[in-house]
């Protein structure tokens, strides 16, 4: 009997350490999958908040390609003053149009605006097609985004009522005003229409680039031919009257007039001031109208540009042997 209980107690106690340790097992494991639950719970929140800091950083990416200020330039005017009442008006509209403030940068030519492009100190330009042959050419990097189609754009051989010139062979042998070199409707274009026809610069004409005396020269009499843009002929009939000069030969429509974007502009913004200008593209030239000092955009319209419109001008300069830097 006493051997019996012996073994008995052995073996209950060796069930309770048995049942015990399945216990303690289970609440082990438990204690484990609670902890690989939390370790998941933590990545996930570390994966979130990493995809939280990716989203923060992408969106201050983005708004960093907007700028906070463009620049603006024209070259066709000289000094400060000059731009700011010529374009104010169309500052205002174009802060409005973007949401971004505009601030000027002037320039004297088209060489020093090369060279404002060049070091990054002008973000938008507006040019002449000769101008921006020109400027390209020292910033290649730079493109057209807009052109802006003018009326009436093309460049015209005048004469007096009274002459007895009546085709371009009659004045073979003569003098002719031109403007200043480099022009587009007062130099390129027409010098094109002449060699187009077969004419030699050099020895079939006295070419005298005038600039802004050429119409003067040419109602004094001091030249024979006016050759210049139409819009000068339409200004003259209108300050003398119709019976004074005659349109001799007429050209064929030039290149449009561009916004120049720097290369230093990010893409996506000037996608977006692309459209932006478009789409408000008559209070802009409205703008660009309402001070009187740029009757050369009535009637004007904003259209699509490309690098290759301005091929033409290239192909005029290197017939003309110009200088293009």
């Amino acid at each position: 009997m006493k051997k019996l209980s012996l073994l008995t107690g052995i073996t209950a106690a060796f069930t309770l350490l048995t049942a015990c340790g399945e216990e303690n097992g289970n609440e082990g494991g438990e204690n484990e999958a609670e902890a690989s639950a939390n370790s998941g719970s933590a990545e996930e929140v570390n994966a979130d908040l990493e995809t939280d800091d990716t989203t923060a950083a992408d969106n201050d990416n983005e708004e960093s390609e907007r700028p906070d200020t463009i620049r603006f330039a024209d070259t066709g005017v000289e000094g400060m003053e000059e731009l700011q009442r010529e374009f104010e008006p169309f500052q205002n509209a174009m802060e409005e149009a973007l949401d971004i403030e505009v601030e000027f940068f002037a320039v004297t030519d088209r060489i020093v605006g090369a060279t404002a492009l060049e070091y990054d100190q002008v973000d938008v330009m507006l040019a002449g097609p000769s101008e921006y042959v020109q400027i390209n050419n020292v910033v290649p990097e730079s493109y057209p985004f807009i052109g802006v189609e003018r009326d009436e754009y093309h460049a015209a051989f005048i004469v007096h009522e009274d002459s007895e010139y009546e085709t371009l062979d009659d004045i073979v042998g003569t003098s002719i005003a031109m403007k200043d070199a480099g022009s587009t409707s007062g130099h390129v274009g027409p010098s094109s229409i002449l060699i187009e026809e077969g004419y030699d610069l050099d020895n079939d004409f006295d070419i005298q680039l005038l600039d802004s005396v050429r119409i003067e020269a040419f109602k004094n009499d001091e030249v024979d031919v006016l050759a210049t843009g139409i819009k000068d002929y339409h200004e003259m009939v209108e300050e003398d009257g119709e019976d004074q000069y005659r349109l001799l030969h007429e050209g064929p429509t030039l290149p449009n007039d561009v916004f120049i974007a720097s290369p230093e502009l990010p893409e996506e913004f000037v996608d977006e001031m692309r459209k932006a200008m478009m789409d408000a593209q008559d209070e802009l030239i409205a703008s660009i109208l309402e001070t009187g000092e740029n009757d050369k955009y009535m009637e004007a319209e904003f259209v699509e540009a490309a690098d290759s419109d301005y091929d033409q001008m290239r192909e005029a300069y290197e017939v003309l042997g110009l200088d293009i830097d």
